[in-house]
């Protein structure tokens, strides 16, 4: 389930990774599609992706008063566990993973992406992307997204079974009408390093996809709770039966390459 009051999570200590506050919560829109926004150094910028985008700003009076530096690069020195790809870092979570080479990944790993209204949204951090901009004129569309989060639940088969569902419900809802899922049942695995964890995978199917939608998305979810309260979630999806489409066996590598940093 959510935290109390929404997904700011409060702060919990892990063995393997860490989970940190939220910042406050961005005032709500309403648009069409999927709700992704991004928060850093007090600017909030809220788009859409996989679909239409939309792109706007608001800063806090600090924001204002001083403009925000050049964002740092998500550097790290973690060798990829998946030979040919790279490593993205996920420094709210203590955590890194791994990418294939044609992966975009966000230039400041401490932005906060999320997908939903600020009272239940799944929130990401260290945000990869495929096909970034490939719908024209919307230059922050996609065709494939990862990112890291932490959530609350006494364990990870019902942190991973929550996560995906509410991400999947905030995405790819349009117009009020819910997407067709077909959801596996959880699969229990092992992270690099030996962690345990649980998968879930879905292929979702949109009635009317809108802009440039796929009609259909492939989404995994793996969590990994290791105090009994709350677990680091992982989220990637990718959208299906479209030119060089990012394959579910791939996402899957992608998620099982998750581990403490």
């Amino acid at each position: 389930m959510s935290s109390p009051g929404g997904p700011w999570e409060p702060q919990r200590q892990y063995r393997g990774f860490d989970a940190f506050p939220q910042p406050q919560q961005p005032t709500r829109r309403k648009k069409r599609g999927w709700l992704i926004f991004a928060l850093s150094l007090g600017a909030v910028v809220l788009i859409g992706a996989m679909a239409a985008v939309l792109v706007f700003g608001l800063r806090s009076q600090e924001a204002e008063s001083q403009p925000p530096g050049p964002a740092p690069l998500p550097t790290t020195s973690a060798e990829p566990v998946v030979a040919g790809w790279h490593v993205v870092a996920v420094p709210k979570r203590h955590a890194v993973y791994d990418v294939p080479q044609d992966w975009e990944v966000d230039p400041n790993p401490e932005n906060v992406h999320a997908v939903g209204p600020p009272e239940d949204a799944v929130t990401l951090t260290g945000v990869s992307h495929r096909q970034l901009g490939f719908c024209p004129g919307d230059d922050n569309s996609f065709r494939a997204m990862a990112g890291a989060s932490a959530r609350l639940g006494p364990d990870s088969t019902a942190v991973a079974g929550e996560a995906i569902g509410t991400f999947i419900g905030h995405a790819f809802t349009r117009d009020g009408v819910a997407p067709l899922v077909e959801q596996s049942p959880p699969e229990p695995l092992r992270l690099s390093g030996g962690m345990p964890a649980t998968r879930i995978n879905a292929r979702v199917t949109l009635p009317a996809p809108a802009g440039c939608d796929a009609r259909s998305v492939a989404v995994t979810t793996v969590a990994t709770n290791n105090d009994g309260k709350s677990s680091v979630v992982f989220i990637a999806a990718a959208d299906q039966d479209v030119p060089g489409a990012v394959t579910p066996e791939t996402l899957n590598a992608i998620g099982g390459s998750l581990r403490p940093r």
